[in-house]
């Protein structure tokens, strides 16, 4: 209300009233009904609904807050589906927990307060949501419910056994999925055939084919560094437009990732390099973490033991010379039976935090394979300007890529601080300048570190 006691809010159309309410927690939307019988029942017909199970918590009167929560939610859930002249748009289900899900799973008390989680996002299926956000919940069946369902955004959830075949055969016009955080080891196909923008991220155990003939945006982020598995394909994506793969290295706790590398690095580099290979149709690539590859210089400890913090590894492309590392581009453009194909319809490629080898060798050698390119965008890359005696002539290879019209070359503001950082830029921008075409435009600049 106004200061002359008028109010104003319950003025507004329905419409304003509801793109309100979408912005509330669930518990704050239902409160609304109190402020005046205009609102009395408004909220039913919220398009979004924003379920929190709060932060999964021990303590004496757990259970008993829980019972409470869940009464709401059931409550909550049954009046919204009754509403059935305004469609529910959204829905949202998250449970926050510094624990595992899979750990909560297997604790007696928890496991019945996680099905009960489970329990709220089949309920809100029978709303038939368009999108649908889950967070921290084993996931239920998607066998209904789901004839609206254009996007799907999932993180630390736990996959229904049948998750594979009720994308397929249940999730009839899905367009968007997102699997962030999440155990994806039973998963062995994502097939749709009408998904068009899919991304995997911090996945260590990646075992699955995509097939999905509508695909144009595709985006993986591996954690490289508890890596266990990696054998991924797109099988059949022609309208791909835009890709990116990057490489995670940030560090695992060693309670819950006793190894790291795990795979064997004589399948990793060619399971890499046909991974790049399924996506020879994409117009824009992105690759982001491709350097030196690590592997261990002395046994690891065995499972359960911590890892000393001066503990070192290092991996090396099977084949190559054991004096140094070798940055990940230029192990994949080594690998014999798995070789590259030409990316024809490449235009854009942006590589982040890569390894461009000994006088940008390595970014010489891959833009052989990208006849068409036009704009190439190098953020946060490393190389090493050595004499010529030591490294063979770029120069000699004829350039493959006429069609190259633009060089961004971005670096991080704090590079300025920093003299190692400084040297990089210089040995990056001098060497570009050296090697690349003289008709493409070289811009350098500098990116506020967040």
């Amino acid at each position: 209300m106004d200061a002359a006691g008028v109010d104003r809010l319950s003025d507004l159309t329905d419409c304003l009233l509801h793109a309100i309410l979408s912005r509330l927690e669930a518990r704050q939307v239902v409160q609304t009904c109190v402020l005046s019988s205009r609102w009395r029942r408004l909220w039913l017909a919220a398009p979004c609904l924003d379920i929190d199970g709060g932060e999964d918590q021990e303590g004496e009167d757990e259970e008993e807050r829980h019972k409470k929560l869940d009464d709401f939610v059931d409550n909550l859930l049954l009046r919204r589906r009754t509403c059935a002249f305004s469609p529910l748009h959204t829905l949202r289900v998250s449970v926050a927990s510094p624990r595992p899900l899979w750990r909560r799973l297997h604790h007696d008390r928890r496991s019945s307060i996680c099905a009960a989680h489970t329990r709220w996002v089949s309920r809100g299926l029978e709303s038939s949501p368009a999108v649908l956000e889950v967070r921290g919940i084993k996931l239920p069946s998607f066998s209904s419910g789901t004839h609206r369902l254009t996007k799907l955004l999932l993180q630390d959830v736990i996959l229904h056994k049948d998750f594979e075949k009720h994308l397929f055969a249940w999730l009839r016009v899905l367009q968007d999925l997102e699997i962030r955080s999440s155990d994806m080891s039973n998963l062995s196909r994502i097939e749709s055939n009408t998904l068009k923008n899919l991304t995997i991220e911090a996945g260590t155990i990646l075992n699955f084919e995509v097939i999905a003939p509508r695909l144009a945006s595709l985006h993986l982020a591996v954690q490289f560094r508890g890596l266990r598995a990696f054998s991924v394909t797109v099988r059949e994506a022609p309208d791909l437009v835009q890709a990116s793969v990057r490489l995670l290295d940030n560090p695992l706790p060693a309670k819950e990732y006793p190894f790291v590398f795990q795979q064997d690095p004589i399948f990793l580099v060619p399971m890499l390099c046909r991974f790049l290979g399924s996506l020879s149709n994409v117009r824009s690539l992105e690759l982001s973490g491709f350097r030196d590859m690590a592997q261990h210089i002395s046994p690891p400890p065995p499972p359960g033991v911590p890892w000393p913090a001066e503990y070192q590894f290092q991996l090396m492309a099977p084949g190559s010379d054991n004096s140094a590392p070798c940055p990940m581009l230029q192990a994949i453009l080594d690998e014999e039976h798995n070789r590259l194909p030409m990316f024809r319809n490449l235009r854009t490629l942006v590589l982040d935090k890569c390894d461009i080898g000994d006088n940008i060798q390595t970014l010489c050698s891959f833009l052989h394979y990208t006849p068409a390119l036009e704009k190439l965008t190098l953020k946060n890359c490393e190389c090493q300007n050595v004499p010529s005696s030591s490294a063979s002539n770029i120069l000699e290879m004829g350039f493959m890529t006429s069609s190259l019209s633009l060089v961004q070359i971005q670096y991080d503001d704090r590079d300025d601080h920093e003299d190692q950082g400084i040297r990089q830029v210089d040995n990056v921008v001098s060497m570009v300048e050296k090697n690349m075409p003289a008709t493409a435009m070289i811009h350098v600049t500098k990116v506020r570190k967040n």
